[in-house]
């Protein structure tokens, strides 16, 4: 079970390694919202981040589209990966999955049929991405919701497809291809890609954020939004507020 963040010895270890902040954007850096459409960073935040991208390394990473993440953080200079880690761009850093691409013309058939099943229930909708796409059904009705996931999945069965897979998230599948590759092994190649040692810190609160928790366990800390039994993190902090809270203390500790 996880230890509460602000109850380890974090900042000690901050003052004297290099560190490299990781972050996911929805439920972590900004609440999950009914309409994913209506999330973007707040200014107090984003100033936040302007200013610590001075003094050290950043990266977002997300399950959505990478220009869809970049714009609704808007800050320059840092490190994005969207798609689940299929697309990463930052300071002399491009990564674009090849395999995820050769393997787009089946994802889109697939998608296509999906979109058809969404548009016959209300409060339904599908999110489209380079890579993926992903099934909302949050405000679907409940009595409904069964019925959808079972049609969902005759349609993915349907298809008999080995080279997709679908990731549960919080009133989400995503459909994505079935590539050796997650948001853990994206942070693995972006720390690699520097010759100096850093520090990991990660903070996560969806299913795939596990991916991460599990590839830097050894070498970072980790860090689960809401508290739950059910991960591999090290540490939980209650609330998105908390994170803004590290953000301050870590940025009166570095001085910016």
């Amino acid at each position: 079970m996880p230890d509460y963040f602000f109850h380890s010895n974090w900042l000690d270890l901050i003052n004297r390694e290099k560190i490299f902040l990781f972050f996911d954007f929805d439920g972590t850096l900004v609440p999950i919202m009914k309409n994913p459409d209506d999330c973007y960073l707040s200014d107090n935040v984003r100033e936040s981040l302007w200013n610590l991208k001075n003094k050290i390394k950043i990266a977002i990473i997300s399950g959505r589209d990478l220009e869809d993440l970049k714009r609704r953080v808007c800050v320059d200079g840092i490190y994005y990966s969207g798609s689940h880690g299929l697309q990463i761009e930052g300071p002399d850093i491009e990564y674009y999955d090849s395999e995820a691409q050769r393997l787009k013309p089946n994802l889109d058939k697939i998608y296509t049929k999906v979109k058809e099943l969404s548009d016959k229930f209300a409060g339904a909708f599908i999110e489209k991405k380079s890579f993926s796409f992903t099934l909302h059904y949050r405000q679907v009705e409940d009595k409904q919701r069964k019925e959808l996931k079972n049609l969902f999945f005759e349609i993915i069965d349907s298809f008999g497809e080995k080279n997709i897979k679908v990731l549960n998230g919080k009133m989400v599948f995503e459909v994505l291809p079935a590539v050796d590759w997650n948001k853990g092994r994206a942070v693995s190649f972006m720390l690699n890609k520097f010759d100096e040692i850093t520090l990991p810190i990660f903070f996560g609160d969806d299913l795939t954020d596990e991916t991460v928790f599990k590839e830097i366990k050894d070498i970072g800390l980790s860090v689960k939004i809401g508290y739950s039994k059910n991960t591999i993190a090290k540490y939980f902090l209650k609330n998105q507020a908390e994170v803004y809270k590290f953000i301050k203390i870590i940025q009166k500790a570095l001085n910016v």
